[in-house]
């Protein structure tokens, strides 16, 4: 409504007629490059999600806050435990062997959102030893947790997902599953200014697949066959347990948040911390994190600011082994006459079939409290944002980043479990992987208006340096024996008593046979899995818009990646399109109904970047000796 101000006087009592306000909000959208436009001068789909909208709903992943809040935005959460990774996907799938998911990019600087792949864990993955059969699962037993969902969601001031290969061109490769664009808060006052928050969440499993248990196990008389139950009926004084009841508990999760603006002259200053534990419904499974972030915004004169930040997040995340099937089915198939807390020793588990991962059938309460899993991860990004304007139709931005993070983990399987053969006596991987990257991206922006038309030329260049390096090791023979259900080591029989006394630190490897004993030592391993990509680009991206009403735009990237043969490593990505605001060039079609009518068109090329050394033989390194 139309502001009226009304002179009282004497008057007891005052009556007005409010006049409705006719406004049209030109929102600014952050696109490519950290370059801000205003919305109705874009020619592609861009969808902004603000950073209240996702803190609201208090959850600990950001990418999970944007379900439902972003058309055409498939998530997939791969489970439900503590720490359980998220795919997102925006415009379908586009490849079987390689990621589906968006590039990320936190105030114009491309961060990672890698996840571990359980193929790439273990000797395995280095020659240091065979376990056939125990690697060729796709992260199926052990969820490792996506980098992006390092980020705190308290931090972020808006997100925008751009879509369609227009709307990315800029970013080339890199973007051909679409872009999310990270704007993070920064401190707009110098006064200082304290905000506290927190949450608490309760989780509870309520619904489950409705199973039969009238019937004993077996099939075509077969009784032995105790994951079948084609058998006759349950007598009635047989006690049958509800053993999904005895495994799941009640989760709880605690969020607490704080942060402090201050400033000093033309120098503002934004403080934040987060802290979040959560205990999953799964028995001991864990995942805590801390996010520690600072922020500045300088002002140096009238035509210089930097904006400079530094973030350090650290994780641990305490995961338990769900088998093939998963907890569930695990449940689900358990014989319903037998607890499932009833596995003291082997004796007292049913005996199950031979150690194929796809059919494991362990015990799995068993499974939670002997096959673990557990990584910690320490990360550090820093960026650097210079935004010059030497003149009023110029703009001159850099922005600069770079980013490592470490994580140590281990995989331990009981040598009583049935996931491997008991042979092996156990198994136990360590791993450790380093990630470096450096990235900047320069641009120059130059503007001009003549009468009704306005030009715009926007020129840049970028530069990304990434690399990972791996070491694992795995061994076996975790115990020296097993004779009868009854575990030895070092003479002494094992007891779930003196178990971890016996077998050591499962973060040690030195716990496996001698055979295959390799601490996790970078100094004494040798040589990591290494892998290194480098990337190069020029991009200009030009508009021109009539009235503030037509809109055309056009961007070009020509891009080299070392990821290819030196002969055949240039590439180039144009895009461009159309838009037109009908209803401002023909205001009569405004109406009650209609207040704002767009019409845009788009055509642009984009293609997928293979991964480093597909292109060539290489050798892995064997670490045995």
């Amino acid at each position: 409504m139309l502001r009226r101000e009304i002179k009282v006087g004497s008057s007891t009592s005052v009556n007005t007629t409010l006049s409705a306000a006719s406004s049209n909000l030109d929102e600014v959208v952050v696109t490519a490059m950290d370059i801000k436009r205003s919305a109705r001068s874009l020619t592609y789909s861009a969808q902004t999600v603000s950073g209240d909208d996702i803190k609201e709903t208090q959850r600990e992943n950001f990418i999970t806050g944007l379900q439902g809040r972003v058309a055409g935005l498939s998530l997939v959460t791969t489970s439900g435990s503590a720490g359980a990774s998220s795919s997102i996907v925006l415009r379908g799938f586009n490849s079987l062997s390689m990621s589906n998911q968006p590039l990320f990019v936190i105030d114009g600087v491309v961060v990672s959102n890698e996840t571990m792949d359980e193929n790439s864990n273990g000797g395995a993955a280095t020659g240091t030893i065979d376990r056939t059969g125990l690697t060729n699962n796709a992260n199926r037993n052990s969820d490792y947790n996506n980098r992006i969902s390092d980020i705190n969601p308290n931090d972020i001031e808006s997100v925008t997902v751009l879509k369609g290969p227009e709307a990315t061109a800029l970013y080339g490769s890199q973007a051909s599953s679409g872009a999310i664009i990270i704007t993070t808060k920064k401190s707009k006052t110098n006064k200082l200014a304290v905000q506290y928050d927190n949450s608490f969440r309760i989780t509870k499993l309520s619904r489950f697949t409705e199973a039969i248990d009238s019937y004993t196990n077996g099939t075509n008389g077969d009784t032995l066959d105790v994951f079948r139950y084609f058998g006759p009926k349950w007598a009635d004084t047989t006690t049958l347990y509800d053993n999904k009841d005895k495994f799941f508990k009640t989760g709880f999760s605690q969020t607490h948040n704080l942060g402090l603006d201050f400033g000093v002259g033309q120098s503002k200053f934004r403080l934040s911390t987060a802290l979040f534990k959560d205990q999953g419904v799964v028995p001991n499974n864990t995942y805590d994190k801390l996010n520690i972030r600072l922020a500045n915004t300088t002002k140096i004169s009238k035509w210089l600011t930097v904006s400079p930040s530094l973030t350090y997040i650290n994780t641990e995340n305490n995961k338990v082994l769900r088998s093939a099937g998963g907890y569930l089915i695990g449940l689900l198939i358990w014989p319903s006459n037998i607890s499932i807390d009833n596995y003291g020793t082997n004796s007292s588990k049913v005996p199950l079939f031979s150690a194929n991962p796809n059919t494991d059938y362990d015990n799995p309460l068993f499974n939670v409290n002997n096959n673990k899993s557990r990584d910690k991860t320490d990360r550090f990004l820093g960026t650097l944002g210079v935004d010059l304007t030497p003149l009023p139709w110029l703009a001159v931005a850099g922005r600069f980043g770079y980013e490592t993070f470490q994580t140590d983990g281990y995989t331990r399987y009981h040598p009583l479990s049935y996931y491997v053969s008991s042979s092996l006596g156990g198994t136990q991987d360590n791993y450790y992987r380093k990630y470096l990257a450096y990235n900047h991206t320069i641009t120059a922006t130059a503007k001009k208006k003549m009468g009704d038309f306005e030009g715009r030329l926007m020129v840049g260049t970028m530069w990304q340096d990434y690399e990972t390096q791996q070491y694992s090791i795995a061994g076996n023979k975790i115990i020296d024996s097993i004779v009868n259900g009854v575990m030895y080591k070092g003479g002494q029989v094992v007891t779930p008593q003196n178990y971890d006394q016996l077998i050591k630190s499962p973060a040690d490897s030195n716990a496996t046979d001698p055979a295959t004993r390799l601490r996790l030592n970078r100094n004494k391993f040798g040589q990591p899995n290494l892998s290194q990509l480098r990337q190069f680009a020029q991009f200009f991206e030009v508009g021109m818009n009539y009235k503030n009403a037509i809109f055309l735009n056009y961007s070009h990237r020509f891009e080299e990646a070392s990821t290819l043969p030196s002969q055949n490593r240039k590439f180039n990505y144009p895009g461009g399109g159309i838009s037109v605001i009908v209803s401002d060039l023909i205001p009569s079609l405004k109406s009650n109904l209609l207040s704002y009518w767009k019409v845009r068109t788009s055509l642009a090329s984009t293609a997928r970047l293979n991964t480093p050394y597909s292109t060539q033989s290489v050798f892995s390194y064997s670490g045995v000796g």
